[in-house]
């Protein structure tokens, strides 16, 4: 593959254009909106903190991150040969990227407590619902690494999955990202304009560049050895 300038340039562009506009404070009276929106229905709306309180527990996210390894797996059960191999490797680049992102994230030099940290009088899950355990602040929110987790995943599911997939790929990653914002956690600018850039750069040395191919090339004939070894080589 050769470098695609333009694709590679428009989307280191974007992301820079979403950090830019939420340093500014462009985003700042979306934020507090939609928080404020949010917020209130948990105590207007019936059964809407137990929904949120339900969705926001860590083992939910494990189940939401096998249900996204069952997608990669399954699309490479379909496949046979050397690319099933490729989308095995693509998993593995895929848990890289991921760890990659999340470090990158942690370095920002950007310290900014969740809406329930900033406003005393927001009301919180935990205490709505105290009987389950779930997360409904953080002392540094910027970007989300929930969010990262789900970008990352979209980002190689928009590249690299077929079409078809898509039409449940993309409205469940887009629903399953929003528990964080829905408790207080996150705001939604942690997942706009804090994870989604982070994706975006990726996607741009990934896919828009030789990366990727070159990535897999080196990793597929390891992993047809072990996929042989294992007689999972179709």
């Amino acid at each position: 593959m050769r470098w695609d300038l333009k694709g590679w340039l428009g989307l280191q562009l974007l992301a820079g254009l979403l950090l830019i506009t939420w340093w500014q404070g462009y985003w700042q009276e979306l934020d507090e909106s939609v928080f404020w929106w949010l917020n209130g229905r948990l105590v207007t709306q019936p059964g809407f903190a137990e929904l949120v309180a339900f969705v926001n527990q860590r083992w939910i996210d494990g189940a939401v991150a096998l249900l996204m390894a069952l997608f990669v797996f399954r699309h490479a059960w379909l496949a046979s040969g050397r690319e099933r191999a490729r989308i095995c490797c693509l998993l593995l680049i895929m848990a890289g990227c991921f760890s990659l992102q999340a470090a990158a994230g942690k370095a920002l030099p950007i310290e900014r407590p969740s809406p329930t940290k900033v406003f005393e009088q927001a009301e919180r899950i935990s205490e709505l619902v105290p009987h389950i355990k779930a997360k409904d602040a953080s002392g540094d929110s910027f970007p989300s690494d929930h969010g990262i987790g789900f970008a990352t995943f979209l980002l190689f599911a928009l590249y690299r999955f077929p079409r078809r997939y898509l039409y449940a790929v993309v409205p469940l990653v887009l629903a399953l990202a929003m528990p964080r914002v829905m408790s207080g956690a996150h705001w939604l600018t942690d997942f706009l304009c804090g994870s989604i850039p982070l994706a975006l750069i990726t996607a741009a040395w990934l896919f828009h560049t030789p990366l990727a191919h070159w990535l897999t090339e080196t990793l597929v004939a390891p992993a047809e050895k072990l996929l042989r070894r294992w007689q999972l080589q179709g």
